[in-house]
């Protein structure tokens, strides 16, 4: 069975908030008894995955929990010594700070402190781990809209119109409604851009021709839209951050999780890194919003370079691809085989040669931009 391997991390999420509090409870440090009820959030998100418990802690995604096991602990220890011994509760906030367009999965509950700490839980398996985590991902499209409207939500964004509340991205005409309401029609064309480079992609991909996988032709349709997206993405930042605004910059902090509006808790199998205790993460964090430190970006090859510098020494530099996310259009599992093989393709049963195109799963592929923060190379892990 093909598990969603993003329902399973936010499971993980739901589970680090579980021996978060657990912890908490056993080491004294709790301020309320509610590991039970945490567990039992963790086990609703983590049914919807189709996973049992013994599935989840012994199978492929095994590596998420063993990780929750070994680092969460440890961050535990680490707030209890901050705020010498003040009494701590973890609470699940997941659905509802997505609703509010916020990062943040876990909230911590301090005695005597006003406001809890809102922190974004991340647990990677990958190879680089935290040392370059990934903190976002989307289209072409969204990642622009993101810039040009306030998000509210995932690809919904707040509608200043009069009468309404708020319009999906992806709905041209009330994206471009929205752009002449406010006086900026001139950002209707480069989103367009965006929005053609995702329908030209799917004719070609999704074309008669392109019904067995060809990696030349997905590498050439990738190519052939990466430059114009990435032109009008720059040409949209100029027109947004015209005069003395600086909004790319401010928003691009937003959502790398350093303007400071949240706090971040990054993990894999070796490292533990969060935005309360660490005090190099509080120092690159106040260097990047430094109104002297300056910020740049440009096309870089097949990305999109955004740079903070002070003075000769560069801060952070983050590379985003644009590219296509086949989201397994073709059905290429590791062996190859002869004929045709039965396979269940988003509920339905169809018989697929080897590297033939899913007809139902093919539906989702799009163009693509991840947002990788390369911290390896700031200096906070020294």
């Amino acid at each position: 069975m093909d598990h969603d391997q993003h329902g399973i991390q936010d499971s993980n999420e739901a589970y680090a908030v579980y021996v978060a509090q657990a912890t908490a409870e056993e080491i004294g440090a709790a301020s309320a008894d509610h590991s039970r009820e945490r567990f039992r959030e963790f086990q609703t998100y983590l049914s919807g995955t189709g996973l049992s418990i013994d599935d989840w802690s012994t199978g492929r995604f095994r590596a998420y929990k063993n990780n929750v096991d070994a680092q969460i602990p440890n961050f535990v220890r680490r707030l209890v010594n901050l705020h010498n011994g003040v009494k701590l509760e973890f609470e699940l906030r997941e659905k509802e700070e997505r609703i509010l367009g916020n990062k943040a999965d876990m909230l911590i509950h301090v005695e005597g402190r006003e406001d809890p700490y809102r922190v974004s839980v991340k647990n990677y398996i990958g190879s680089s781990g935290i040392l370059r985590p990934q903190v976002s991902s989307g289209t072409f499209l969204s990642f622009a809209c993101q810039f040009v409207f306030d998000r509210v939500g995932v690809g919904i964004y707040s509608d200043p119109r009069p009468g309404k509340i708020v319009f999906r991205g992806s709905d041209k005409q009330d994206r471009d409604e929205v752009l002449r309401h406010q006086g900026r029609k001139d950002l209707i064309e480069p989103l367009d851009v965006l929005e053609n480079c995702q329908k030209w992609m799917r004719e070609q991909l999704l074309s008669p021709e392109c019904e067995h996988y060809n990696q030349d032709r997905v590498r050439e349709t990738v190519a052939r839209i990466a430059e114009p997206a990435m032109r009008a993405t720059l040409e949209i930042f100029t027109l947004i951050d015209s005069g003395t605004k600086s909004t790319v910059r401010t928003k691009f902090l937003a959502k790398i999780g350093m303007d400071g509006k949240e706090e971040a808790l990054f993990f894999d199998s070796q490292r533990l890194l969060d935005s309360i205790t660490s005090p190099k993460y509080h120092q690159l964090r106040a260097r990047l919003n430094a109104p002297t430190t300056s910020f740049d970006v440009i096309v870089h090859r097949q990305n999109v370079r955004f740079t903070f510098t002070d003075g000769d020494e560069t801060l952070l530099r983050t590379d985003v691809p644009f590219t296509v996310n086949t989201n397994g259009a073709w059905y290429r599992p590791r062996e190859k085989y002869s004929g045709t093989r039965r396979y269940n393709d988003k509920g339905h049963d169809v018989d697929l040669m080897w590297g033939q195109r899913r007809p139902y799963k093919s539906r989702e592929i799009a163009t693509s931009t991840n947002t990788y923060v390369d911290l390896s190379k700031t200096g906070i892990f020294s």
